[in-house]
């Protein structure tokens, strides 16, 4: 039975951070298996998830309710261990079949955009999954070889894991552990319309991406961005943002937008307690 898809929502993080949160093998390894853990928490199932050292991508199918519960616990865990980093997701629902196919193939070939061999071998994706006879169901340990205690300092989580998934030696929940390849292929229907979709238009890959950055700036609540604000206002003048100047507020103005964290917006002035017309001072 084919999934419905008003039930696909994108799930994902900034790709144009000034910081790099998953730099190391390590917190890559932390970024992916919290994809995994929050999404058998909350009960979500992912198509397909890539990491990349600046942000992640996550397709998923569930409800609006399950799909928000999901990105605000994977957002909360990613903070915590990433304190500094200020990581914030943007949930976007995905409804025409044809967007499904073309967001679908924006996550899994994500990696191009840095990593110069097919999304199969991309260590952080699960490009080798579909339509494929590569997929490694005995490969790695079993989570149930390890005791209790292992298995919380392996994946940094009180919550029960499958005892059936599979990782590897770095600590890497497996994708075959979590991904629903099966219902992608059925989604697809056949191995030549993925091969179809597998090649974009540089200028539909270039549309979308500006589509999501777009969606991603919006999803930014002003609280949000006073906060991270008032922070900054503090490091320069020992002030929040209310009581001091505004060339103080024009510089966190500039600093956010280098930093990616907004764009020159209605939103940005009145957390900033700035006049829209003021960021025009900005060069």
């Amino acid at each position: 039975m084919e999934e419905a898809i008003d039930t696909i929502w994108h799930v994902y993080s900034d790709g144009v951070r000034a910081d790099i949160p998953f730099d190391t093998e390590e917190d890559k390894v932390f970024g992916w298996n919290s994809v995994a853990i929050c999404a058998e928490i909350v009960g979500v199932r992912v198509w397909v998830v890539t990491v990349n050292d600046t942000h992640l991508h996550v397709l998923a199918c569930c409800d609006g309710v399950r799909a928000e519960r999901f990105k605000c616990l994977l957002q909360q865990r990613l903070q915590r261990h990433f304190p500094g980093d200020n990581i914030h997701l943007a949930c976007d629902p995905v409804t025409k079949r044809e967007d499904v196919l073309s967001k679908f193939m924006y996550v899994y070939r994500n990696c191009l955009d840095f990593y110069r061999k097919l999304p199969g071998e991309y260590p952080w994706g699960c490009g080798h999954l579909y339509f494929s006879e590569k997929r490694h169901f005995y490969k790695g340990r079993r989570v149930d070889w390890l005791s209790g205690r292992e298995q919380y300092r392996m994946f940094r989580t009180k919550h029960p894991i499958p005892q059936h998934w599979r990782f590897q030696e770095n600590g890497r929940i497996l994708p075959e552990s979590f991904v629903d390849f099966e219902a992608v292929e059925r989604f697809f229907r056949s191995a030549r319309t993925f091969i179809a979709f597998l090649y974009v238009r540089k200028e539909d890959e270039a549309a979308m991406k500006q589509e999501i950055y777009r969606n991603y700036m919006e999803s930014r609540s002003i609280q949000e961005l006073r906060k991270i604000g008032n922070r900054y206002s503090v490091n320069y003048c020992g002030r929040t943002l209310p009581k001091t100047t505004l060339e103080i507020r024009l510089k966190v103005a500039l600093r956010l937008l280098r930093e990616g964290l907004s764009s020159k917006s209605a939103s940005l002035a009145k957390a900033l307690y700035l006049k829209p017309e003021d960021l025009y001072l900005l060069v």
